[in-house]
């Protein structure tokens, strides 16, 4: 099970709400955005434990436990599980808003999606998260804020989670990602986000595109070999603008390991390229600059064979050109 306080009990959000709380402070309305999309309704559970569970989130308690199945009777979650936010749910959550909690002071709704609500529906929330009654507390969960109107925001207390630490995302999923190194690769590509680390870990493509480039880099060491690369690149079964990703990310280690080997292995908590394979700084520095300008040619429609093909000559072309010098 993913202890989802542990990943936010760092952030400056979890801390403003936890100080919130313990001062008896608490705001009607957050607005806590969030850019994990597939987890956000277990990540906004942890700041509804910390509003109604009255030893502070601690996960244990009858609270928070019936928090995590989300059948707590004084905390309502929105859209439902399967359903998509609607104009009903908000007409439900301001009818609802009126009627005293069951089981103490203190009533939650929480809107996970936020982002998804449409004119009509934010403008029906206005007055419930302007004039909550008494003991009513919102929670709005989105990825941003883009779609939201201005008086939406202006009547919440605001706070963003960013990407959350590689470590964290580590230490949190080892136990029930067995596959220590395909773990690694997901957690270094997903960003900073726990849903997309999950996501890739499963992604078969995604390990078999992290697989190739690392083979590529290795491997290839004439002109000869690039039909055969080239061939193995189109046929991935991701864009090709992820696998350009992918490479530059590899490119980037290698320039690292190139300078200092032991900050490589500091901040990436392994070592995935354990020697420079014949590249030196200058040629990883134009591998780099190549794939940035492949990225933009890809952007222009390039035939894809034919951008893949210019890539891979112009690494070797870097590689061969500095081992001169």
């Amino acid at each position: 099970m993913i202890d989802f306080g542990y990943l936010l009990q760092d952030t400056s959000a979890y801390k403003t709400v936890k100080t919130d709380c313990i001062n008896q402070k608490i705001s009607h309305a957050y607005l806590i955005t969030i850019p994990d999309e597939k987890l956000l309704k277990e990540y906004l559970k942890e700041f509804v434990k910390l509003i109604m569970c009255d030893d502070g989130a601690c996960g244990k308690c009858r609270n928070c436990k019936l928090i995590d199945g989300e059948v707590h009777s004084d905390v309502m979650f929105f859209p439902r599980e399967g359903e998509t936010l609607s104009v009903s749910d908000i007409n439900t959550l301001v009818e609802e808003s009126y009627y005293k909690p069951i089981e103490g002071e203190k009533k939650v709704f929480v809107i996970s999606s936020a982002h998804l609500l449409n004119t009509q529906s934010q403008n029906k929330l206005l007055k419930t998260l302007e004039e909550p009654p008494k003991g009513v507390y919102i929670i709005l969960g989105a990825i941003n804020e883009f779609a939201l109107l201005p008086t939406i925001k202006s009547r919440v207390k605001r706070l963003g989670i960013g990407a959350i630490q590689n470590e964290k995302l580590l230490n949190c999923l080892q136990e029930s990602c067995t596959n220590k190194e395909r773990l690694q690769k997901a957690v270094l590509f997903g960003d900073g986000s726990l849903g997309k680390a999950l996501s890739l870990y499963s992604d078969e493509n995604f390990i078999v595109a992290m697989d190739l480039a690392k083979d590529l880099i290795e491997n290839m060491k004439s002109s000869t070999e690039v039909l055969k690369y080239s061939v193995k690149i189109s046929e991935l079964k991701i864009p090709v603008k992820e696998f350009f990703a992918i490479l530059e990310m590899y490119f980037r280690d290698l320039l690292m390991l190139v300078n200092n080997k032991n900050e490589l292995i500091k901040s990436k908590n392994y070592e995935e390229l354990p020697s420079d394979f014949g590249y030196k700084e200058g040629s990883i520095l134009y591998a780099i600059s190549k794939i940035e300008q492949a990225n933009l040619r890809e952007n222009s429609n390039t035939n894809q064979t034919m951008l893949i093909e210019w890539l891979l000559f112009g690494i070797l072309e870097g590689k061969h050109k500095w081992q001169k010098l």
